[in-house]
């Protein structure tokens, strides 16, 4: 039960819900651009208001929940999942109107992370508990931030610290992010000529650059060989060591099977400096 305390804790911890809370009201004689800023304007109040209503909201819940012995885990949970679907289904509502492709996007990725909050509190599988949270930080908590940043939400006072907290989080998500869509992208970029060695075995090589501005300590790929069917014949790796700024480095596969037409890269795991 401890555990279970401890669990639903910080999952409560990380939810930052927005609800909406205004709607948009142009005038028939309105034109399409004094629609757009409207709504998403009205948007961007409601986000700020609701955020801030939300942490509210929250410490209350907290609070009952340590300070309330007849409120029961299963209280605790269903409560919870009860905020965040009210919470989707204003958003979603809301959402549509939004001209503002960066602003949508912010929204889809944010309703898509309370999305995953709730499939944490459903599940009583702790690894998939942690999977979910850690899905849901990657989606929700750089959206928060693009709003207070971008489209200037204001945070109340009593609840500076626990934005501080959240951004510096969201800091590292967004770092990680971005290492992951340049490594992705680099793998598939990777293009091998192939070439017979000393022996006469079959190599394939490409020269690899880090075009990014990240640093990375390592990163490393997993390898698929293919027949001219497209059928998997064998795997392989490649590890990339100090692969830093602008920094080039050689590749070299050789593959053990024969009848190798492609390869296809896909990102294992980095690590940044």
């Amino acid at each position: 039960m401890k555990i279970r305390k401890k669990i639903i804790g910080l999952i409560l911890l990380t939810i930052i819900s927005v609800g909406v809370v205004g709607c948009s009201s142009t005038s028939n004689n309105s034109n399409s651009q004094n629609q757009e800023v409207a709504t998403d304007e009205d948007f961007i109040s409601s986000f700020e208001k609701a955020i801030n209503k939300r942490w509210d909201e929250q410490n209350k819940l907290e609070k009952k929940f340590a300070t309330n012995t007849s409120y029961t885990d299963e209280q605790y949970t269903q409560d919870t999942i009860k905020v965040l679907e009210n919470e989707i289904e204003s958003l979603e509502k809301y959402k549509e109107g939004i001209k503002d492709k960066d602003l949508k996007e912010i929204a889809n990725n944010y309703i898509e992370g309370v999305k995953k909050q709730i499939e944490a509190q459903k599940t009583n599988d702790y690894e998939l508990q942690y999977k979910y949270i850690e899905e849901s930080d990657k989606l929700r908590k750089p959206a928060l931030i693009a709003m207070v940043d971008d489209y200037g939400i204001k945070i109340k006072d009593e609840h500076q610290q626990t934005y501080k907290d959240f951004k510096e989080q969201a800091t590292i998500i967004n770092k990680e992010n971005e290492s992951q869509a340049f490594a992705d992208k680099l793998a598939s970029e990777m293009t091998f000529e192939k070439s017979t060695g000393e022996f006469g075995d079959v190599e394939f090589s490409t020269i690899v650059e880090n075009t990014s501005d990240i640093d990375f300590k390592n990163l490393s790929y997993k390898v698929q060989y293919k027949d001219k069917d497209g059928i998997v014949i064998g795997d392989d790796i490649i590890f990339l060591e100090n692969f830093d700024v602008q920094s080039k480095q050689k590749v070299k596969l050789t593959p053990f099977e024969e009848g190798v037409e492609s390869i296809v890269v896909t990102t294992d795991w980095f690590e940044s400096k």
